[in-house]
C-alpha cells in the first residue's frame, strides 16, 4: 500500500479556493498511485485564529461542503483521504480531521485532543478520545499536531497495535529540524506514521514544513522547509 503526506500551504480564510487548488494537488498524487492521502491540520482555512467570532463563519460541519467534494475525489479514485478542518458541531467548534474511504463514506471524524495555545482562542478539546479504526487496509489511527507532544498519544497507538497513523500538522518552525523530535516520541512504536504538515508563514506565525514519513522507527521519507511536496512511501502491517 502506497501512503501519501501532502505538505501544504492554504490560502488564509479562502476555504472555496483551497477545496479546488487541494483537489487539483490530489490528482497529482493519485498519479503516484498513493492509496492513503494525508493533508495538514486545517488545511481550507489556515491556522491562526484569534477568535470563536473570526473563524466561525469558516467552520463546517462534519458532512459540509469540503466533505461533500472531497468524497466524490475518493469514490472516483478509490483512495482513503483523511484532513484536517475547523468543524461545527451544534453550538461547539472543534479542531478536527475527517476520514473518507474510497467508497466516498465519512469513518470517522477526530477531534484533536490536545489543544495548543492558538487553538484555544476558539476550539472546545475533543470529545472523542484518541481513535484507531479497524479497516480493509489495517488499523487506522487519527492524531493533530499538539497531540504528538503527550505520551498518552503514541502509548494508545502502541497498545492498540495501529498500523498506520495518518497524522495533520500546522507544527511551528522554531529554527531547528523536527524530525529528530518526532522520532523521540514515536518511541515503542513500530507502525507507519504519516506526517502533512505546513509550511510558510501564516499572520506572523511560520510553520516548518519537514513533513515525514517514518516505518518500522525508520525515518523513510522527509519534505524540504518551504514548499509544496508530496512524500509516498510503502506501509505494510505492522502485525
Amino acid at each position: 500500500m502506497r501512503v501519501a503526506a501532502v505538505q501544504w500551504k492554504p490560502e488564509w480564510g479562502k476555504v472555496a479556493q483551497n477545496r479546488e487548488r487541494l483537489l487539483s494537488l490530489m490528482h497529482e498524487v493519485i498519479a503516484e498511485q498513493a492509496q492513503v492521502i494525508v493533508l495538514p491540520e486545517m488545511c481550507t482555512t489556515g491556522y491562526v485564529f484569534h477568535s470563536r467570532e473570526e473563524i466561525l463563519p469558516l467552520c463546517e460541519k462534519n458532512d459540509g461542503d469540503t466533505f461533500v467534494e472531497f468524497s466524490a475525489f475518493c469514490k472516483t479514485n478509490g483512495v482513503y483521504l483523511i484532513y484536517g478542518f475547523a468543524e461545527k458541531a451544534g453550538n461547539a467548534l472543534y479542531n478536527s480531521q475527517n476520514v473518507i474511504d474510497p467508497t466516498g463514506k465519512l469513518i470517522a471524524t477526530y477531534r484533536k485532543t490536545h489543544l495548543y495555545e492558538q487553538d484555544t482562542y476558539w476550539a472546545l478539546p475533543g470529545d472523542t478520545g484518541f481513535m484507531s479504526i479497524d479497516t480493509p487496509i489495517g488499523r487506522l489511527g487519527l492524531g493533530i499536531c499538539m497531540d504528538m507532544n503527550f505520551d498518552d498519544f503514541i502509548e494508545f497507538h502502541i497498545e492498540r497495535q495501529t498500523d498506520l497513523i495518518a497524522f495533520s500538522a500546522c507544527w511551528l518552525d522554531e529554527g531547528f529540524p523536527i524530525a529528530p523530535y518526532w522520532y523521540y516520541r514515536l518511541t515503542g512504536y513500530r507502525g507507519t506514521i504519516c506526517i502533512a504538515n505546513s509550511f510558510g508563514e501564516e499572520r506572523g506565525v511560520r510553520f516548518r514544513g519537514e513533513s515525514c514519513i517514518f516505518a518500522g522507527e525508520k525515518l523513510v521519507a522527509r519534505a524540504s522547509l518551504d514548499c509544496r511536496q508530496i512524500l509516498i512511501a510503502e506501509n505494510s502491517r505492522s502485525a
